[in-house]
């Protein structure tokens, strides 16, 4: 970074007349990005707030709390080329509401946000470099490391300007303050011009924690203004205020459900039109769910043998605004139906694009997501306990990145959408049939989990729920769990899949409730001791309805049934040395008189079972009573896999065949459970001690044993094909060795 200075006086002639041509007061041929009328908490379509409850409109101006890295970028601008310069500015003000946190408070513009992915959408999150021009606490105008010698008043409104001329490689930053008492300060800087590639971004910088925003100081900003031969603009890049549409098609109902941004009041409501001809009818309107921003449709004769255009149409501040796709016929009469499987995205290789456009390349007719949508550390700056309406502003941010990776996959075809422990901000969960956490700390921690029960409240808990599984078919038993918490545990008829959807967290007995003070050391006391007959896996209502729609005659060819986590430990190793070890407890195999009792009887029909949760591919023949007696188990990796595991048993299993890996074959596993191991994704030796910083991230994630899984049901010849795909392959061109080792894997089925 070097300091510009000694400027020949011609050239301060000519920039001083630019620089006065971008003052908020004078003339801008770039229009202001929007009016803050109405306040509200959501922004606008053309913005993106880090994070969402810390940035809001009020009185005419968008407000942020000042707290480390608040950032409001600009989606539809951004520095691509060298083509000039470009010009940004702003009025600002700093307020301290009351508060004493103004201490090293810094507000303006951070410029040139970029990281190892070249995509507008990573950097919003994942950015390591950047240029901040900015005032600060004291008056003073800074550029990188340069400063102004003049002060200004913080607690007036500051026309900040800030020009950027790039020649030479190099990108000369002039920036200006001018109170509204007259009073100018000036600084400038040069860099090299790369490092002004990139996102836009207001800054709203203060103290390190969070505040609480009744006593947080806070930056105003009004007319905030961008533009230059340098930006391009790119209007498709806005997000919302519709987000993005998901549905399920069972038989002749659809249910639809479009994902709202949080919008001021509702002036209207939100229409579901489908295409007749060359032009757009209405079929349905709904309401917007307070709390979980979403809103419904539901037609219950729906003509599924034919593909249908629909849209969602809403309109906003005047402006009309659409989202929309294609209700696929289903594909009941095609010979082979697919569905495609995820789980467990850690966030770092957000907006997943390349196994987005993989799997648009696979093209399958289900998505199935298995759970962990979102983690905790989605984006940064922790999570929102309380008050509901705060963490769930909190969580909607987070979840907006796993939509906005997949809209353009979901809006095309019907999704099977489940939460699991981190999707309800729970690093393992045990539900114990919905109540609340006894004697839990404040706040909640891992020692708290095992104790059964929601360390949420219920209402936040319903509201994720209904994010992710409002456009299921109806519960099949709908009576609500302890503290109202609902239930989605259904059935979804597709493409000639009978499929159930199973809950095996909400209902399942927590450890610690069940062994007491002996938890720690239950290992030690045998397995009968660590299977009781009280605790539960799947609850009685579920084990119902599995009995119920087992024995039921259905037209399906084949019975899926799709759960959060595998019904056994195929895991070895764990942690971030993956050493041998870990208690699976959490995992679907205990308890496992509870396990064998689901398993037989969905093994009654050779049920197929998906799975995610484990951060592991693997495909497993559940054993019972004796060995391949259950159903088939596939269990598919994180799409960015973070906390790592392996199976790498120390020795080969019973009865490998021949060619085979070693780590395949006949395995009591460290619950007592039989499974023949068939194949499994394992990631790579030492890749989980890479820092991040030292990889690009896709090589990172594939390294760790990312990926997703396909299963092709054949109607003809009774088999399923079993696909493990890594994360960075081409499947345009796919090669076998894009496929973990010992996939494609094909199982013939017995007739239901």
């Amino acid at each position: 970074m070097r300091s510009g200075l000694n400027l020949r006086i011609s050239f301060l002639l000519v920039l001083t007349a630019l620089l006065a041509s971008c003052q908020p007061g004078g003339r801008n041929d770039g229009e202001a990005d929007t009016k803050w009328s109405k306040d509200r908490t959501w922004i606008g379509p053309e913005h993106w707030a880090n994070p969402l409850q810390d940035w809001k409109v009020s009185e005419g101006a968008i407000v942020g709390i000042a707290a480390r890295n608040r950032t409001l970028h600009s989606l539809t601008k951004q520095v691509s080329n060298t083509d000039g310069g470009f010009r940004v500015a702003v009025n600002i003000r700093l307020d301290s509401n009351g508060g004493s946190e103004t201490a090293a408070a810094k507000g303006g513009f951070r410029i040139g946000l970029q990281g190892p992915m070249a995509d507008y959408r990573y950097a919003l999150l994942n950015s390591d470099q950047w240029v901040d021009a900015i005032i600060r606490d004291d008056g003073r105008l800074a550029v990188g490391e340069a400063e102004s010698s003049v002060q200004l008043s913080i607690e007036d409104w500051i026309q900040l300007s800030l020009k950027v001329v790039f020649s030479d490689q190099e990108a000369r930053l002039i920036l200006q303050g001018e109170g509204d008492d007259g009073r100018r300060a000036e600084v400038e800087a040069t860099f090299p011009a790369d490092r002004l590639m990139g996102n836009m971004a207001l800054l709203s910088d203060g103290i390190e924690q969070r505040p609480e925003q009744a006593q947080a100081a806070t930056w105003r900003f009004k007319d905030w203004r961008i533009d230059g031969e340098a930006v391009v603009e790119k209007k498709d890049h806005s997000f919302g205020p519709i987000l993005w549409t998901q549905y399920t098609l069972s038989g002749r109902m659809l249910k639809l459900a479009a994902l709202m941004a949080p919008v001021e009041e509702i002036d209207e409501p939100v229409e579901l039109q489908l295409k007749s001809g060359s032009d757009w009818r209405e079929v349905a309107q709904s309401e917007v769910d307070p709390l979980s921003r979403t809103a419904l449709f539901r037609i219950d004769d729906w003509n599924e043998s034919v593909d249908t255009e629909y849209r969602v149409a809403y309109r906003w501040q005047g402006k009309a605004y659409y989202w929309g796709g294609l209700i696929r016929k289903d594909p009941k009469d095609q010979e082979t139906v697919r569905l495609a499987a995820f789980s467990c995205d850690n966030g770092y290789i957000f907006p997943n694009a390349k196994i987005v456009a993989n799997v648009e390349i696979q093209d399958p007719d289900l998505l199935y997501f298995a759970g962990d949508q979102i983690y905790e550390s989605f984006g940064g700056f922790g999570i929102i306990r309380e008050p509901v309406d705060l963490a769930m502003l909190d969580y909607l941010r987070k979840y907006w990145m796993f939509g906005w990776s997949w809209r353009e996959l979901l809006k095309d075809r019907p999704s099977i959408i489940i939460p699991d422990d981190h999707d309800v901000f729970q690093g393992n969960i045990w539900g114990h049939g919905g109540r609340k956490i006894p004697n839990m700390g404040s706040p909640p921690s891992g020692s708290d989990w095992p104790k059964g029960g929601y360390a949420m409240h219920p209402d936040w808990v319903n509201a994720v729920q209904r994010t992710q599984t409002v456009h299921f078919p109806d519960p099949v038993d709908p009576g609500p769990a302890e503290q109202g918490i609902g239930v989605y545990f259904t059935e979804l008829l597709y493409g000639g899949l009978s499929i159930a959807v199973l809950e095996d967290r909400k209902f399942k007995s927590g450890p610690l409730a069940v062994f007491g003070d002996r938890y720690g050391s239950i290992r030690a006391a045998g397995l009968e001791a660590m299977n009781p007959s009280d605790a539960e896996l799947l609850g009685s209502r579920q084990e119902a309805f599995l009995q119920e729609w087992i024995d039921q005659q259905s037209e399906a060819d084949f019975k899926v049934a799709l759960s959060q986590t595998i019904f056994c430990k195929v895991t070895t190793h764990a942690g971030r040395e993956l050493r041998r070890g870990g208690s699976g407890f959490d995992s679907g195999g205990w308890p496992k008189n509870k396990r064998d009792r689901a398993l037989s009887i969905l093994g009654q029909s050779k049920v197929v079972m998906v799975h995610g949760d484990q951060h592991l591919g693997a495909l497993v023949h559940h054993g019972i009573d004796d060995w391949e007696d259950g159903p088939i188990g596939f269990m598919v990796p994180g799409t960015a896999n973070g906390f790592p595991r392996a199976w790498w048993p120390e020795e080969s299993g019973e009865n490998r065949q021949p060619g085979e890996p070693n780590w395949t074959g006949r395995y009591l596993d460290d619950l007592g459970n039989r499974i023949t191991v068939l194949a499994a994704g394992n990631p790579e030796l030492g890749s989980n001690e890479i820092p991040k910083s030292e990889i690009h991230p896709e090589k990172l994630g594939h390294l760790k044993g990312s990926g997703h899984g396909i299963i092709d049901f054949n109607r003809s010849t009774r088999e399923s094909t079993f696909e493990l795909w890594r994360l960075d392959f081409d499947a345009a061109n796919p090669k076998p060795e894009d496929q973990f080792i010992g996939f494609p894997k094909t199982v013939k089925l017995e007739a239901n």
